[in-house]
């Protein structure tokens, strides 16, 4: 299996920069493995971190940002609330976050509370504070609860991993998300299992029609609420009911 690292790589005119990234996007569909590059990581929360991106810059101000098998845009329009009002943990995918913009100067702050049973670092709380980089990633493994802030205008990112586990591992077979009451304090926070097998690159498009034929439209997908330890799903124009 083939290895490329972008970091031996110069680029200096728009020509080698569009052959280079030719090069990346024909390795991408051949499924060569691109090595990643760990920025920074983080002791408080093992398996948060920053991991370099496929990015090519072709200009003092433009670049060209390569997403992943799954990529999903986040967008916020500025001057809006836009703020989350719960706390997420996905228990089957890591989220991986590229602040690409943002309408204004302040720094946007990501705090995260492990949730992993079992996790060396579980309910520890981490505080990250950064600036729209599109060179770099947020890895937020699944079992992390996160609430980002400081949101106005952002567009973010999200090119997740999908992990799988045996059903009756699970806390309920159709569940990935849970949220958290965003004023919940610390030594309340819930502990779950994850799922603990990534799922493979092949599998992604057998696996993305398997959930496109599993869920409602977006307007009617379950909301599922974790109320002192205790799990309730919600559906608009139902009744809450408990899982």
């Amino acid at each position: 299996m083939t290895l490329l690292n972008l970091d031996s790589f110069t680029l200096p005119s728009q020509a080698f920069r569009v052959a280079a990234l030719r090069l990346v996007s024909l390795n991408l569909e051949e499924g060569i493995v691109m090595k990643e590059r760990i920025v920074q990581k983080y002791t408080q929360i093992r398996g948060v971190q920053w991991v370099e991106n496929i990015y090519v810059q072709t200009g003092s101000a433009s670049g060209i940002l390569v997403g992943g098998q799954i990529s999903t845009n986040v967008i916020r329009t500025p001057s809006k609330p836009g703020e989350y009002s719960v706390w997420g943990i996905h228990l089957a995918t890591d989220d991986q976050l590229t602040f690409i913009s943002k309408a204004d100067d302040s720094p946007i702050v990501v705090r995260m509370v492990d949730c992993r049973d079992g996790s060396p670092t579980l309910h520890n709380y981490l505080e990250v504070s950064c600036q729209p980089d599109s060179s770099k990633r947020l890895i937020i493994p699944r079992g992390v609860a996160h609430l980002p802030t400081n949101l106005n205008g952002l567009i973010t990112l999200n090119t997740p991993r999908i992990y799988w586990d045996w059903a009756k591992r699970l806390v309920h077979p159709d569940l990935d998300v849970i949220n958290v009451e965003c004023n919940r304090s610390l030594d309340k926070f819930p502990t779950y299992k994850i799922c603990r097998y990534s799922v493979p690159d092949w599998m992604y498009p057998a696996a993305l029609k398997a959930f496109k034929s599993r869920y409602r439209p977006e307007y009617e997908a379950p909301f599922i609420f974790d109320r002192h330890g205790q799990l309730y799903i919600l559906r608009r124009r139902t009744e809450v009911a408990e899982l």
